[in-house]
């Protein structure tokens, strides 16, 4: 019934995804959100794992993007460094600005993947989006009371993607 809030991976942490990975799913763009899936909410700039990440997808012809529902300065002074195209105030599960971005990328819906923590956001984007979803643990449990309770109502999709046996990487 709600399978299109089932991603079509799920990870502990996008580090730990190979490069393999991407080219043996023709994902030629991911388009990331910041906040606990590459750095905790608090982390204003780019940490060295985040910056070697992009750098790697990027020397591999993976072109990068940002996604994010957070406000234009956060998401500004966060993607600045790292040179990559970016979306604010994004709506996320909307498709709207998603689609602005793959636009950008000048790639085909096809080719790219979104990154994200979040069930009710980044699952579900994928979707309106109709694009591949990579679902990955929260980096940090430090988190608003409004995402508190989105976790809660994500308990059951994620047993269900347990109980389908998506590969966990640890």
């Amino acid at each position: 019934m709600f399978d299109f809030l089932i991603p079509d991976f799920y990870f502990h942490t996008i580090y730990d995804v190979p490069i393999s990975f991407y080219k043996e799913n023709n994902i030629k763009g991911i388009l990331f959100d910041i906040d606990n899936t590459l750095e905790p909410y608090q982390t204003e700039t780019p940490g060295v794992k985040a910056t070697s990440l992009f750098e790697t997808l990027k020397k591999n012809g993976i072109k990068v993007a940002v996604v994010s529902n957070n406000h234009e300065e956060r998401v500004k002074k966060f993607c600045e460094p790292l040179g990559v195209y970016y979306s604010y105030e994004s709506g996320k599960p909307s498709s709207k600005k998603i689609n602005e971005l793959i636009e950008k990328l000048g790639l085909d819906k096809s080719e790219v993947a979104i990154v994200g923590d979040q069930i009710f956001t980044d699952v579900w984007a994928s979707a309106n989006s109709k694009i591949k979803g990579i679902l990955v643990d929260k980096i940090n449990s430090q988190e608003s009371f409004f995402i508190k309770v989105k976790r809660v109502l994500e308990i059951p999709f994620f047993k269900k993607i347990q109980k389908k046996g998506y590969g966990k990487i640890k």
